[in-house]
């Protein structure tokens, strides 16, 4: 499940930081001074890779993540092992991996569904590990069984926020195969035809630039030199081979049709029964997190989920598949990308960036990903906005790429409705109302969800602290798991010497516990001057409404101007009025994309807005 919890304490606790220091300041914690890498392929799509790195460690923080690295393969596809590793120190001298330093250990997903995933960690402990030092491995992983019969895919990217030296793939296969090739940022290609009846290619970088790393970018992996091979003609072909080995998995079993008969009793609405089927699978099957590739491209059959009540993104899609096709609904599954990649190559490997799979229901022509948990019927995670994705059978046999809906105003709502009353000695006491829609709704049921149990006031707390106030509270909120209703909640805070009455002063409005997406957090990450890489940013629609009942000893002497600011990603408006000693705020927010980012050749016009909705929250009310 995805932490929430944590990247929005990321988010409210470093802000725009990290985009603030000069790229001088900028120390790769790394340098590869070497990676090359052979693949030998077999005409049955299987393969061996050897590759041979040496890497300096350049700072403590390359120690940390350096001094042991982590391998991960499927026991059942593929075997590895480490054929050298060492450590050459500063001074030159070479310290061996002993053979005790290299551990095999389950992967933690298989620890937790050891039922539908073999995957294994070989660790390799490096000795000697200190800045200055260099670390070299030559590792070797041979494909036993190709994840698609007489198939060979294969990307290699070569991360930009290190500097590489010289880095070198080379493709050696059958002069009978047909590859598809892309390579963005390095030389290379064909180097022979037909050598002894085997074709050889290869690319190779040298003397890269290490880029700084942004806050809120698309993955590394959408801006680094990158390589991608491949058998497959193209995307169609890849969602046929998927379907070929899937369907079969999908069967109705008795079980499952007196399940989907239990799930939609009494419901005639297809749409209905559509979401209560979907409903059932997202609060009762739990998801462990396996990707595409590690664990396979073949599903569980849907009675076996169903029995172990636990599967990974594939086995959800298909017990999904399975209990809708109970009530002659046809649905097929779609091949996404989970994290923050954005590229497809133009050539078609399927796990160059889909490693994930989810569901489209034709009928209704609508997406859902029953492993996000607490998303309500046709809401998807926002690393899934805007993604090309494959459908692989669009209801008429053939697989189609498309684009996922993005976040819109219309579909993604926050609406907050405060109240804040203050006392003579300036402590305000308030309560609000959020009730939420789309993505909104699924975050703050994630939030909620996440909080260990009895956390939620320290959580308030902390919430408080990071607007800029001190203060207690609490949330108010009911069943996480009812994904019929959209979510709403309520909070309770107390604000302790927030105003100094009875003047003269002037006060900011208090925000309290707002919403987990509000207006304030929309802009966080818009502080720079300028980009060199995208920043993510989806659409929405935020309302907030504040009343604020002052004490007689308080006469306000003026408040703030309305605001109407207007931009290409959209619109805010404010107002400011006052009836006796009750202040009514009220602040509106849309945004409109079409892109699930904002360019850097954008970055300009989305700051513009940024800093004068900024402007207009911190306004005070004088008094």
């Amino acid at each position: 499940m995805r932490s929430l919890v944590c990247k929005i304490m990321i988010v409210f606790a470093v802000g725009g930081y990290a985009v603030h220091a000069a790229a001088a300041d900028y120390q790769p914690s790394t340098t590869v001074l070497t990676d090359d890498i052979v693949y030998n392929v077999n005409a049955d799509g299987s393969f061996m890779l050897d590759q041979t790195r040496s890497i300096r460690i350049e700072t403590g923080e390359g120690v940390k993540n350096f001094g042991q690295i982590p391998q991960r393969y499927s026991n059942a596809l593929q075997s590895f092992d480490v054929v050298e590793a060492y450590t050459t120190t500063r001074d030159g001298k070479r310290i061996d991996v002993p053979p005790d330093a290299i551990l095999t250990q389950q992967s933690p997903e298989s620890v937790n569904a050891p039922t539908f995933d073999d995957g294994r960690v070989k660790t390799i402990v490096f000795p000697g590990v200190q800045v200055g030092a260099t670390i070299t491995m030559h590792t070797r992983k041979i494909q036993l069984k190709p994840l698609f019969p007489g198939q060979f895919s294969i990307t290699d990217t070569f991360w930009d926020n290190k500097v590489f030296k010289s880095a070198t793939v080379t493709v050696i296969a059958p002069a009978s195969i047909k590859l598809y090739t892309e390579a963005i940022d390095m030389q290379g290609g064909l180097v022979a035809a037909d050598d002894n009846g085997k074709q050889k290619l290869q690319w190779s970088i040298k003397d890269t630039q290490a880029h700084q790393p942004e806050l809120g970018a698309p993955s590394i992996v959408d801006h680094s030199p990158r390589l991608t091979v491949t058998t497959f003609p193209n995307y169609e072909a890849v969602g046929q081979a998927y379907v070929a080995r899937a369907n079969q998995q999908a069967a109705v079993t008795p079980g499952i049709q007196a399940l989907a008969d239990e799930v939609t009793e009494g419901m005639t609405d297809r749409r209905d029964q559509a979401s209560a089927i979907y409903r059932w699978v997202s609060n009762n099957i739990r998801y462990v997190a396996i990707y595409l590739g590690f664990g396979g491209v073949v599903p569980h059959n849907a009675q076996a989920v169903l029995d172990a009540r636990y599967g990974d993104c594939k086995d959800h899609t298909t017990l999904l598949e399975a209990l809708l096709a109970a009530k002659g609904i046809k649905s097929s599954v779609v091949l996404v990308n989970a994290d923050n990649r954005y590229w497809l190559p133009k050539v078609a490997d399927p796990l160059a960036v889909f490693n994930h799979a989810i569901t489209y229901i034709p009928e209704f022509d609508i997406y859902v990903d029953s492993t996000a948990g607490m998303a309500r019927f046709g809401v998807l995670p926002a690393t899934e906005d805007g993604k090309s994705a494959l459908v692989t059978d669009n209801g008429s046999g053939a697989a189609t790429l498309v684009t996922l809906p993005l976040r819109s105003p219309a579909t993604d709502r926050v609406s907050v409705q405060s109240a804040v009353v203050f006392d003579r000695e300036g402590t305000a006491r308030g309560s609000s109302r959020i009730d939420t829609v789309g993505e909104s709704d699924w975050i703050a049921r994630s939030v909620f969800a996440t909080l260990p149990s009895g956390m939620e006031p320290a959580f308030a707390e902390r919430m408080l602290t990071m607007t800029g106030t001190d203060g207690s509270g609490r949330y108010i909120h009911g069943d996480l798991r009812n994904l019929e209703y959209n979510f709403g909640y309520e909070t309770r805070f107390k604000l302790p010497d927030y105003a100094q009455f009875p003047g003269p002063g002037a006060i900011r409005v208090p925000q309290g516990l707002n919403s987990f997406t509000n207006i304030a957090t929309t802009f966080e990450l818009v502080g720079p001057n300028r980009r060199r890489f995208p920043l993510l940013f989806s659409g929405r629609h935020i309302s907030e409404t504040t009343t604020i009942n002052l004490p007689e000893i308080v006469t306000v002497s003026s408040l703030p101007k309305p605001a109407n600011i207007a931009s290409t990603f959209g619109t805010y408006t404010s107002s400011y009025t006052a009836s006796g000693r009750i202040i009514t705020v009220t602040r509106t927010l849309d945004i409109t994309m079409h892109s699930p980012y904002v360019e850097p050749d954008q970055w300009g016009e989305l700051r513009k807005m940024a800093l004068a909705i900024k402007h207009d929250l911190a306004a005070q009310i004088v008094y």
